[in-house]
């Protein structure tokens, strides 16, 4: 248990009173200062010295800095928001909260100038813990890290059970801390908290009651109303999701999430092309590799291979040499350039500029399936044969269904009808949250090579396994092999892990483990999560609603 965490462990069992204004002892912590001015960097280390600090890192850019937050954690991280044209201090947050790359115990302040602030400030769903605005004074920058330390302090026993994925204890310290009534500020943050932890356990009741707690200190706050949209995302209500989301966008035109998340809003509704003028929208705002893909992605799709190829290229120049760099962007960018007829360019970019990248795994295989592609383009049949066999031998259990998408088109084109067919089937057997997408990618593979009345075949099979697999599970269930069962019903569910026939037999499996073999705790939890799903999914569901009452009846709840 750490110092800070056993001080506050000591104030929730009542050992000390409410909020102390202790001294900060600054030469405990660790800071990383990030500035590409030279001047700047080594003055902002200079009066973190002077507050103390000893081991304070000094990097010039973010790639850098990415490499120093990989290898060690700091307890500070002071970033200029503007490090040069092609990265800016908000891109760099951005990445590494959403990467989940950056710990709860580093407070992040960003460095910026007023207009800057002005720009960014509750217009960014990853915000930094504070800005300070240059030049800061000494005395100023003492106070607003003494504050910024004593809310870590106050909070350090929410972030090492979130940290140890103890999310029912994160809900109780959570509790216990808004009992003790921070000022808004911190009480906020525990808000915050609580809602990750409740996020992470799919609990959307309790997601709700935080929400409208938060709003009761805060009505303006943009991530309060983001949470509470996610939240009618996840449980399918697209119009209050929907609702909340635009009016976020109309009062927080930079807020980079909403756009976002009504994209996949659109994305689930099918209007593919609102989706994808969603996700230019919020690159225009923060252009990033990670939006660059996307688009590319999403533009591919609907058939604008010059937009896809664009925005590949962008992602490419955006991301080479760094750590976001990614050997993908090749696969994609040389895919959307056979699509487009340009074969000796897709050869180049996976024969000349891919070639760091080892030719092994899905990588490999779909590297070889594309050059198939382009070779058989080119008139060279025999060599673009030859690679759909060394792309099929490379295949794997492991293989993901993006490759065996590539390699299904490759073997099509090439004359391997049957090869094509199964893999492509495949894929979407094993697309499990994916599946939706991958659907996409391969109905688009297979109207290129021109087999339209094999697409609904291929997309079933998928739904067609789960129904073999879940009569196989009820048959287990009905001899009492319980844990055979449950086997069947998880490959179901690996496959589609939101199908409604797989999601029924999982509850009604565990019920009757239940039945038959007596109270579990891992049961019973199992249970209670199938059931939540399907409430969620089907609400009201007389099946459901049934499974409940036994459940109860079992349980004595």
């Amino acid at each position: 248990m750490s110092e800070e965490t056993g001080d506050i462990a000591a104030l929730l069992a009542g050992k000390k009173p409410a909020i102390e204004s202790e001294y900060v002892r600054f030469d405990k912590f660790t800071a990383l200062v990030i500035d590409d001015i030279g001047a700047m960097r080594h003055a902002i280390r200079s009066q973190l010295q002077t507050l103390g600090m000893n081991q304070v890192g000094v990097t010039s850019n973010a790639d850098e800095a990415l490499r120093m937050v990989t290898n060690r954690t700091y307890d500070l991280i002071m970033c200029d928001y503007n490090l040069n044209n092609a990265s800016s201090g908000q891109h760099f947050l951005e990445h590494l909260r959403s990467e989940q790359l950056l710990s709860a115990r580093t407070i992040f302040v960003m460095v910026t100038a007023e207009a800057e602030y002005a720009y960014v400030a509750n217009a960014v769903e990853y915000s930094p813990d504070d800005y300070i605005l240059k030049p800061c004074p000494e005395k100023k920058l003492r106070a607003r890290l003494e504050r910024l330390f004593d809310r870590r302090a106050f909070l350090m026993p929410v972030i090492e059970a979130l940290e140890a994925k103890q999310y029912e204890l994160a809900i109780s310290v959570c509790d216990r801390l808004i009992a003790l009534q921070p000022d808004e500020r911190w009480l906020m943050q525990v808000l915050r908290h609580k809602a990750d932890a409740q996020l992470a356990l799919h609990d959307t009741t309790g997601l709700f009651a935080t929400y409208k707690q938060a709003l009761q200190v805060r009505e303006d706050v943009p991530w309060v109303n983001m949470g509470i949209a996610r939240a009618h995302y996840m449980t399918h209500d697209l119009a209050s999701a929907t609702e909340i989301v635009e009016g976020l966008i109309a009062n927080n035109p930079n807020y980079v999430a909403a756009y976002e998340l009504l994209a996949q809003i659109k994305t689930k509704q099918g209007d593919d092309a609102g989706a994808l003028a969603l996700q230019q929208a919020a690159s225009r705002i923060l252009p990033t590799a990670k939006r660059f893909r996307a688009i590319s992605e999403s533009a591919f799709l609907l058939g604008q291979l010059d937009e896809a190829k664009l925005q590949s290229e962008k992602a490419i120049r955006l991301s080479t040499g760094s750590l976001v760099e990614r050997s993908d962007d090749h696969l994609a960018l040389a895919q959307i350039q056979t699509d487009q007829g340009n074969a000796r360019a897709a050869i180049n970019t996976l024969e000349k500029n891919a070639r760091k990248y080892a030719e092994t795994g899905s990588f490999g295989i779909a590297k070889n399936a594309i050059l198939a592609q382009a070779y058989f383009d080119s008139g060279e049949t025999d060599k673009a044969k030859k690679l759909v066999e060394r792309a099929h031998r490379l295949v794997t259990p492991q293989t993901e269904s993006s490759a065996l998408t590539s390699l299904g088109k490759a073997a099509i084109k090439t004359g391997n009808l049957i090869l094509g067919l199964e893999v492509m089937t495949r894929a979407i057997q094993g697309s499990g949250r994916e599946r939706q997408r991958i659907a996409r990618h391969v109905t688009k593979a297979m109207q290129d090579t021109g087999q339209f009345d094999k697409i609904d075949e291929v997309i079933d099979a998928g739904q067609r396994r789960i129904m073999i697999l879940v009569d196989e599970a009820a048959r287990l269930m009905r001899t009492a092999h319980f844990e055979e069962a449950y086997q069947k019903v998880l490959a179901a569910l690996a496959i589609h892990d939101e199908n409604i026939e797989a999601l029924l037999a999982a509850a009604q499996l565990h019920l009757l483990w239940l039945k038959q073999e007596g109270m579990n705790e891992a049961i019973i939890a199992r249970a209670k999560g199938y059931l939540s799903t399907l409430d969620k999914l089907v609400p009201n569901n007389e099946r459901v609603m049934g499974f409940y009452r036994f459940f109860n009846e079992l349980t004595g709840a």
